[in-house]
């Protein structure tokens, strides 16, 4: 059994419930998961006693939140001691469309060049559309999104694959394949190229 660290940042709550299914899905493999926002500072002192480590965070506006950019950046020392993971949640992970899929590589490089953080794996997660509890300008930018994935910009669609959530748990979770033994995430490379990034 491994003690997983799972920090979010959520705009609207969608990330909240991705990171909810994915810390219920560790747990199934018999890890302990804890869940705090990264604005708590439950977020930052649980990284001590954690094996490993995940970070969820959304894009708005071609960013991901400015208190998960300050997170990355003021523990990117810890969270680069351990196995480490970076779940994006964007309804953009929705399309099928390379320019669309180039856009979230420049987003992560943005990120990842504003933190000392290198994770070990990248996920990008469908969001869900839901235009009501959108402000005017993010409604706009919501639009837009639903445009290039093909969907009603006005109805609320559920775009997450929850098997491909369950199934990336599955790979965090093989990073420790025996009980209370954790093993180095594979694949570590510096600096972090698009190349090895899960779809």
């Amino acid at each position: 059994m491994a003690r997983f660290s799972v920090a979010y940042a959520s705009s609207e709550g969608r990330t909240r419930v991705v990171v909810d299914h994915l810390a219920d899905a560790l747990r199934q493999h018999g890890h302990q998961v804890t869940v705090d926002d990264v604005g708590t500072p439950s977020a930052a002192e649980a990284l001590p006693a954690a094996d490993a480590v995940v970070v969820a965070g959304s894009i708005h506006g071609g960013r991901m939140q400015p208190r998960l950019i300050r997170f990355a950046s003021m523990h990117g020392v810890a969270l680069s001691e351990r196995p480490s993971a970076l779940m994006i949640v964007s309804m953009s992970a929705a399309s099928s469309e390379a320019a669309v899929r180039a856009r979230q590589h420049e987003y992560l490089a943005t990120f990842l060049a504003n933190t000392p953080w290198r994770p070990d794996v990248v996920e990008f997660v469908a969001g869900a559309l839901r235009p009501a509890a959108l402000g005017p300008l993010r409604r706009v930018q919501a639009a837009r999104v639903a445009r290039h994935v093909g969907v009603d910009p006005k109805g609320e669609v559920d775009f997450t694959d929850w098997g491909s959530v369950a199934r990336f748990a599955q790979s965090l979770a093989r990073w420790f394949p025996r009980v209370g033994v954790p093993i180095r995430a594979p694949g570590r490379q510096e600096p972090m190229r698009p190349e090895p990034l899960r779809w």
